[in-house]
């Protein structure tokens, strides 16, 4: 059971994302302590296999994606996996679902009127050095060169996020499966959003090109977006960030399947 400063966390959370995304998407933001009985059996077959964390946050996720659906209007419904691991929404639905140890948000919306979404939220915790190489693409850790010590890892986690983020976005469109090497981000100066664009402009979409996104952080959480159609991507306008770190795999992959729960 969460505590009373942790669902108050939770709510301001979800009420400043909220403020920040565009009014037609249901955004929920959740503690990561959902009860796998209350899968549906199509969801549930995903996880069957799982240890009980993961479990709970499968559940977490999915009972947020209910909730979100519920906030645009949408009859609750099961949203199962696919065998990429990519959530299966229901039919003339988009949606997002990302989570750390602690906190679950999802934002959906109507197909017709978002375009596709894709949400990551990150804790702040310190970036190790010698994750930036696999991270960041050369002319980003030039830049990162460029800026003072003590933020470097703060950038790092930005960079992060926003690509994360971006891959969660692009994926239902391209169903490509992109290395944290193939985008090149850049931070907007000042905070609040980011513009993505690609390493090798051969092998991307045109209608992909540019991307930008927004960014959102307090004391605890980074949390980026991309939303909108093919080639016109919006930043949602009045976002400022704090500072900024978050938690980071070990090992980043290589590709993103992990980032579709």
């Amino acid at each position: 059971m969460r505590s009373p400063d942790q669902a108050n966390a939770v709510g301001h959370v979800q009420a400043s994302i909220a403020a920040l995304l565009p009014p037609r998407l249901g955004v929920v933001c959740t503690a990561v302590d959902g009860d796998p009985r209350n899968l549906y059996p199509e969801e549930r077959i995903s996880i069957i296999q799982a240890v009980p964390g993961r479990q709970r946050e499968f559940a977490a996720g999915r009972a947020a994606a209910r909730e979100a659906m519920a906030c645009i209007g949408v009859e609750r419904g099961p949203v199962p996996s696919g065998p990429d691991r990519a959530p299966i929404w229901p039919l003339g639905l988009v949606g997002s679902i990302s989570h750390t140890r602690q906190i679950c948000i999802v934002a959906v919306g109507h197909a017709k009127e978002v375009g596709s979404i894709g949400i990551d939220v990150e804790e702040r915790l310190p970036v190790s050095p010698d994750l930036w190489h696999s991270i960041c693409t050369p002319k980003e850790q030039t830049y990162l060169q460029s800026q003072p010590v003590e933020q470097r890892g703060d950038i790092v986690t930005q960079l992060f996020s926003a690509k994360e983020a971006f891959y969660k976005w692009q994926y239902p469109l391209t169903r490509r499966l992109l290395d944290f090497q193939d985008v090149q981000v850049n931070l907007e100066l000042g905070g609040g959003g980011f513009s993505v664009g690609p390493v090798d402009a051969l092998r991307w979409p045109d209608a992909l090109a540019p991307v930008t996104g927004g960014m959102f952080t307090d004391k605890q959480w980074v949390i980026a977006w991309v939303c909108g159609h093919p080639g016109r991507p919006r930043v949602p306008q009045g976002m400022r960030p704090g500072n900024l770190q978050a938690a980071l795999p070990q090992n980043p992959p290589s590709n993103h399947t992990e980032v579709l729960p």
